[in-house]
């Protein structure tokens, strides 16, 4: 049997991941309102705002909650302002990309694994160093680009980007600005034996679509979202 007809692509719904983290940050911030233990999975911060604002009011901590237990309006408002911003678990989100790649590629003989944070660098002369050695040689992180998210190894080795991009802001178009800095880096100074992979979903389809364009040419750079980086390796390995 043809390996390549028992090999697909795995399609994960990557833009309705934080909508859906979201429900399920508002419905622990209800469970916590409810057990009165207000001391994880909610934002402590926005919390202590609102305990601030209820003093102005000459109302307590425990006035309020004497409230939601008897108010499921009040209770599901307070949840959702203290509950965890789901936009801003990105490392969760890449941690999916990667996770779900690697599925695909381990039936290759290829492993895609997440790195933790800092893990390893690439520095502005063309290194790639790990936290330590950054730190034992006192290189300065200005001297750095982003760290890697995930390292590739088995039939080939290389390293990987991973970024959920979703609506424009500020913070986007840092991650667009990086990865066009990563692909200069791997023109100038990577290792053609290795692979540098830019996985990026992204619902930008032209800034991705300008970023392949500009570095489609480059052998060992795979630029692409979830479902076209499994397809590469799927197209290139099966039959190895």
């Amino acid at each position: 049997m043809n390996i390549i007809n028992t090999i697909e692509p795995i399609k994960i719904d990557i833009y309705n991941i934080r909508n859906e983290r979201q429900k399920i940050n508002n419905e622990l911030a209800i469970k916590r309102i409810q057990e009165r233990n207000l001391n994880k999975d909610i934002n402590n911060e926005e919390y202590k705002r609102i305990l601030s604002e209820l003093l102005i009011y000459n109302k307590t901590e425990k006035d309020l909650l004497d409230d939601c237990d008897d108010n499921i309006i009040l209770l599901i408002i307070l949840a959702g302002r203290i509950s965890i911003n789901a936009s801003r678990q990105g490392t969760k989100d890449e941690l999916l990309q990667i996770d779900t790649c690697n599925i695909t590629l381990n039936k290759l003989g290829i492993s895609m694994n997440k790195l933790s944070v800092n893990s390893y660098r690439p520095t502005k002369d063309g290194q790639i160093l790990t936290n330590n050695d950054i730190k034992k040689n006192k290189i300065s992180l200005n001297d750095c680009l982003k760290s890697f998210d995930a390292k590739i190894s088995g039939k080939i080795n290389g390293w990987v980007f991973a970024k959920i991009v979703i609506g424009n802001g500020g913070h986007q178009d840092n991650v667009f600005e990086e990865a066009y800095i990563l692909c200069e880096w791997v023109i100038k100074y990577s290792i053609l034996s290795d692979i540098y992979i830019i996985l990026i979903d992204t619902d930008l389809i032209n800034k991705f679509n300008e970023l392949k364009k500009r570095f489609n040419l480059i052998e060992n750079l795979i630029i692409g979202n979830h479902i076209e980086v499994q397809q590469y390796f799927i197209h290139k390995y099966y039959h190895n």
